[in-house]
């Protein structure tokens, strides 16, 4: 048999949700799809980053579609490759279908957000990602979603709720080195290396309309007027994203700019040390999928501040704070409670991380590879 892969976003070196989403399974894939009856093709636009070679079975190969031309990848070169020669299963980890493809395609619809945020999105980015959506419904034979909060905003999308069953959950996971114990002497070198020098809630995303950015600052603001806690500092980790201006604005005017640390997209080896060292995290998105942020906190021992109604809930269960993310008051209560009440944030703390010891990318890699191939044997019968 023969498992096609579309693994043209593993190019990518500063990676975030989705990219990382397709390097974990991608790693744990290797383990389970192998065997001398299985073929798995990789199906890149550049050259992979190194570390997504490394260890790469021996019955895996990869196949650069590199000829012109170079827009529109999917839907000609891959489309092409499909034409000329299909494998048995084709698996997108994170992209769009391309209109040729097998019978038997498999897509992870991370989210819809575009339904809901059409202005985070160009004209062609909006369309593309709904039609992707809509067309994975109609024309795939399954798709995998993280969460029930996005099957059921994808049947909410399309109208399709007869067609209920070929949607698949698979959670994603987390990087196990934001569980790992980090000494204190390696957090202290960080912090100092990043110009943090005292206490911090931490909120990691872009930084970004759809994110609730402007919000988590003046969050902040009115924390620190209620409580003249002179010492916290706010810690925003991030690539700036739509409605960035907004962010900027707010970020010039608020009374405590001195304490706001901007630092950025930063290196994944840095981020868990960084997570690590917050008191609090503070993650009030507008729309989330999933929410691999929220994990990577709850693992890390520190406390969850994140919005109710979305997908947090089928993540962190009764091991976080939930606020209506437009709520601003809502924001501040539960930051003075994780701040100035001790038991309570063990509290949080010790349930989080219990929590969070239900996700791992190895589930989500086993699971995915299982539907991979009852799919496969499917076709086969």
């Amino acid at each position: 048999m023969i498992i096609g892969i579309d693994a043209s976003r593993l190019a990518e070196k500063k990676r975030t949700g989705v990219e990382w989403y397709a390097f974990f399974v991608l790693q744990e894939l290797k383990k389970h799809l192998v065997g001398d009856d299985i073929t798995v093709r990789l199906y890149i636009a550049e050259p992979l980053a190194k570390d997504v070679l490394d260890g790469m079975p021996d019955n895996w190969e990869v196949v650069e579609l590199k000829w012109p031309p170079k827009r529109l990848w999917t839907q000609i070169r891959l489309s092409w490759e499909m034409f000329r020669r299909a494998p048995d299963v084709l698996f997108i980890l994170a992209h769009v279908p391309p209109m040729i493809h097998p019978k038997k395609t498999i897509m992870m619809v991370h989210d819809v957000a575009a339904a809901v945020f059409p202005n985070s999105y160009n004209i062609f980015e909006r369309w593309y990602s709904l039609w992707s959506a809509k067309y994975a419904m109609k024309s795939l034979s399954d798709i995998l979603t993280p969460s029930l909060f996005t099957k059921k905003e994808i049947l909410r999308l399309c109208n399709e709720g007869e067609k209920d069953a070929k949607i698949h959950i698979i959670p994603h996971g987390y990087d196990v080195r934001f569980g790992e114990e980090i000494q204190k002497e390696q957090i202290e070198k960080v912090k100092k290396q990043y110009n943090i020098t005292a206490p911090y809630i931490l909120s990691v995303s872009r930084l970004e309309e759809k994110k609730n950015t402007v919000s988590i600052i003046h969050a902040f603001e009115q924390y620190k007027k209620r409580t003249s806690d002179k010492e916290t500092l706010l810690v925003l980790v991030g690539k700036p994203g739509y409605g960035y201006e907004a962010v900027e604005e707010a970020l010039e005017e608020s009374p405590f700019k001195k304490d706001i640390v901007v630092l950025g997209w930063i290196e994944s080896e840095d981020l868990p040390v960084i997570m690590q060292g917050a008191t609090v995290f503070l993650f009030p998105s507008l729309y989330e999928g999933f929410g691999i942020p929220v994990l990577e906190a709850m693992a890390a021992g520190v406390p969850v501040i994140c919005s109710k109604g979305l997908s947090f809930e089928d993540i962190a269960g009764h091991a976080a704070f939930y606020v209506a993310p437009t709520d601003i008051g809502q924001m501040v209560d539960s930051l003075y409670v994780l701040l100035r009440n001790d038991e309570e944030h063990q509290r949080l703390v010790r349930e989080g991380q219990k929590q969070a010891q239900k996700f791992s990318w190895e589930k989500t890699g086993e699971e995915t590879a299982k539907v991979l191939l009852s799919v496969v044997e499917e076709k086969e019968l």
